[in-house]
């Protein structure tokens, strides 16, 4: 397992070209994930920290009602729910919420990070330095 500091590093690598990323599958991008319990509870915590120093928010995305902007402790709450509600999938080997579901799909609305003008100059900082998904195997 990594530690914060090396997933935080990976999450502003992922985040650095678009900005913004489903909860979800910012995690399953972050990882090679097992279904170890620590792993959401670490990206958990990391998402806390960076909110803590004002490097992402969080909203929200889903076809009904599109993008939406959360406050502070809308952001904080969507965070804490990370390691409650996302389950180890093993057939397909990746965390997912699992309040979403469907049919019909896309109706509920899914946490999103979103880095701030400050997280992004921090993530184009570590790309720069170490490259995009260094943690991936090479092809």
């Amino acid at each position: 397992m990594i530690d914060s500091t090396e997933m935080k590093k990976r999450i502003f690598a992922a985040l650095e070209e678009a900005g913004n990323e489903h909860a979800d599958a910012l995690l399953n991008t972050v990882i090679d994930p097992t279904g170890d319990p620590t792993e959401p509870a670490m990206f958990e915590r990391c998402l806390r920290e960076l909110f803590a120093d004002g490097l992402i928010v969080m909203g929200t995305v889903c076809i009904p009602r599109g993008r939406e902007s959360l406050t502070d402790d809308e952001g904080l709450a969507e965070i804490g729910k990370i390691s409650a509600h996302y389950k180890f999938h093993p057939s397909d080997g990746i965390w997912l919420d699992s309040r979403f579901g469907g049919p019909p799909y896309y109706q509920t609305p899914e946490p999103e990070v979103i880095l701030t003008d400050a997280g992004f100059e921090k993530s184009v900082s570590v790309v720069e330095k170490i490259g995009h998904n260094w943690w991936r195997p090479k092809r």
